[in-house]
């Protein structure tokens, strides 16, 4: 038995040479793997932002109602109104709905922010960072993100605004006051409920990702034979987040699986091991046609003609 995981050892080690030799810039191959993610976590950051817009049910919110209190109507995304809200839509008073965003509300004739709600981004469930395709975790409609280089400025110009009026009043300066949004601890979350799964499974890939580079490193650093499965055991941690990002990002997102029950975390799990002993089958297949074509190719017996 011994004998025999010798072999698979020595063929597997075949087979990562091999690969050694198709990775570019001469990087081991499981670093080649893991530059793979921030490409496919660009597009399903992409894809859930697209689809808080445009697809996940949320309440309307619309905060300009006779009552005083944000419609609670459903409508389908972050990005529409209800029928009665729509902007540009008459209402009864004479005048027309506005289209101020999900985050804003309407005060002494001016737009700010509100208060009584908060979002989710894409890693924290409580964000308050202003960037290109999120507002304090709610997702910015296009004509939002189109003009967001020319809103950064005026972002950038309320921060000092604010560290200024504290020194005046504090004589000292918080730099986290910049940080902080206008929503207090008792805000409500005014997005979908789906999207805790989403930052769940987005914060165990970006774990799963940081362990299998510490693997490349550690295998790296000894640079011996037990490298070889130092190296197969991060290729194991980076199938196992490429199959969180597919079934807890993707799929929930694109309703391929339900976001509750676990079922995202148990596809997970199975694929992460069927993938991975499939790549030791072909691993054990590619390193034996290997040695078998390289003895082919030097061995002792050399044929001549004529």
């Amino acid at each position: 038995m011994g004998e025999v995981f010798n072999h698979l050892v020595r063929l597997l080690e075949v087979f990562a040479e091999y690969l050694d030799k198709l990775s570019p810039w001469g990087v081991p191959w499981p670093v080649t793997i893991a530059c793979i993610f921030p490409v496919i976590m660009a597009i399903l950051a992409t894809m859930v932002w697209w689809s808080r817009g445009r697809v996940w049910r949320v309440k309307c919110e619309y905060t300009g109602t006779h009552n005083g209190s944000p419609c609670q109507r459903p409508v389908r995304g972050e990005w529409h109104r209800c029928f009665q809200h729509r902007p540009g839509q008459a209402r009864s008073g004479g005048d027309r709905v506005d289209a101020r965003f999900r985050w804003e509300t309407k005060r002494d004739g001016r737009f700010v922010e509100r208060e009584d709600v908060r979002g989710k981004g894409f890693v924290r469930a409580d964000s308050q960072s202003r960037s290109l395709l999120y507002h304090r975790g709610f997702a910015r409609p296009p004509r939002a993100v189109r003009r967001f280089w020319r809103t950064w400025w005026s972002y950038r110009r309320d921060d000092l605004r604010k560290l200024r009026d504290q020194l005046q009043e504090a004589g000292g300066i918080d730099l986290l006051t910049i940080f902080r949004g206008p929503a207090g601890a008792s805000a409500r979350a005014a997005v979908n409920d789906q999207l805790a799964v989403v930052i769940q499974a987005t914060r165990i890939v970006l774990l799963l990702v940081f362990t299998g580079l510490v693997l490349v490193g550690i295998a790296l650093w000894r640079n011996d034979s037990s490298s070889l499965l130092v190296n197969y055991a991060a290729t194991l941690v980076f199938i196992g987040a490429w199959m969180v990002a597919r079934w807890g990002i993707w799929g929930t997102t694109s309703g391929e699986v339900s976001g509750t029950g676990g079922a995202w975390k148990k596809k997970s799990w199975r694929q992460t091991w069927s993938w991975f002993g499939s790549f030791l089958i072909i691993s054990v297949l590619a390193g034996e046609l290997l040695k078998r074509l390289e003895m082919l190719v030097s061995g002792p017996v050399s044929i001549r003609f004529g």
